[in-house]
């Protein structure tokens, strides 16, 4: 990890704690010519334009202090959205009973994309309830042939 989004995930997380918000990710990044530094922010019934307002202007005024990054950028926080990416065994054992999608490298049902409702999560496997043709079936998915999870909406 870089030096800059480092100290600025340290920074992040301190001033996450005081607002009982949890930071999912950090990174600066160039984007269309710019710097951005991205905090990516969550609470327990998802981050409101309150809280990331509130975790912006605590950031802001530490990062106006310590004043460590050379150059302009610009600061974002903003909530991981409703199909975040999952991707930590941490995650995953928190969002169990939620519906998910799981990119695969090798082909799992004739498919290298598979939705259904994270059953359990243990030992680097999934356990998946899937909908086959208005069957329900639960699979495993060894995590080795995996590429990303993510949430995803049940319509």
């Amino acid at each position: 990890m870089k030096e800059i989004e480092k100290r600025s995930l340290e920074i992040a997380n301190n001033c996450a704690k005081e607002l009982n918000l949890e930071i999912i990710e950090v990174e600066y990044v160039k984007e269309f010519g710019s710097m951005v530094l991205r905090v990516i922010a969550d609470s327990e019934g998802g981050l409101d334009i309150n809280q990331a307002t509130a975790l912006n202007e605590a950031i802001g005024e530490v990062l106006d202090k310590e004043d460590f990054i050379d150059g302009e950028y610009s600061l974002e926080v903003s909530s991981p959205g409703l199909e975040r990416e999952l991707k930590t065994d941490a995650d995953y054992i928190k969002y169990i009973g939620s519906y998910i999608c799981i990119y695969t490298k090798e082909k799992v049902l004739n498919k290298n994309e598979v939705y259904g409702d994270l059953l359990d999560y243990s030992d680097g496997t999934f356990k998946l309830k899937v909908n086959l043709k208005g069957r329900m079936k639960e699979i495993e998915i060894n995590k080795e042939i995996i590429e990303k999870v993510r949430l995803a909406v049940k319509f």
